[in-house]
């Protein structure tokens, strides 16, 4: 499968190179998406669209959060335990049981951020056997390498950057 606008392959083999950028861009996924949050105020970020299952930009904000605090386990559960199952979630129940509309989701993209360069950092430093070695088996999915764990992760960012873009609309023509 090609994420478009990561430019990557799942489950193609990396050089260290090409590893390299990916986890460059997985790292700076979130910049357009925090550009575009700069101007925003309260009543933007809560704008819920008249859209059936639509989440506010503040509710998407949280999700990336935990989106990525799950991926924290995910990606080095795969480099210090290659082949080990990962869970599904479901953002859903997330969203409605941590009350996602009560937290502050700048803050949360801010934390996300933090934890990607985290692991951002501590990816770099693998040398090739055990970034080769590293993948996760999910339910879903099947086996997934590292390089793809990190595709599409970074492909999630462009995702939920759609829907800002939809809930801006939307709040300028209400």
């Amino acid at each position: 499968m090609v994420w478009p606008h990561a430019g990557f392959i799942l489950g193609e083999a990396m050089e260290k190179n090409e590893f390299n950028a990916l986890v460059n861009a997985f790292e700076h996924a979130y910049d357009a998406l925090s550009a575009e949050l700069n101007p925003l105020g309260p009543d933007e970020l809560n704008f819920v669209p008249p859209i059936l299952d639509a989440w506010s930009i503040n509710e998407h904000l949280v999700h990336l959060l935990d989106a990525d605090s799950n991926l924290v386990m995910r990606l080095r559960g795969a480099v210090a335990e290659p082949g080990r199952s990962v869970p599904v979630w479901n953002q859903e129940a997330w969203r409605a049981k941590n009350n996602y509309s009560a937290s502050d989701g700048v803050f949360c993209l801010d934390l996300a951020v933090s934890l990607r360069k985290f692991l951002a950092e501590s990816l770099r430093t693998l040398d090739d056997a055990t970034r080769e070695a590293a993948c996760v088996m999910h339910p879903e999915r099947g086996k997934l390498s590292l390089a793809d764990v990190l595709t599409i992760y970074t492909g999630h960012a462009d995702f939920h950057f759609k829907y800002l873009k939809r809930n801006l609309e939307a709040f300028k023509n209400k």
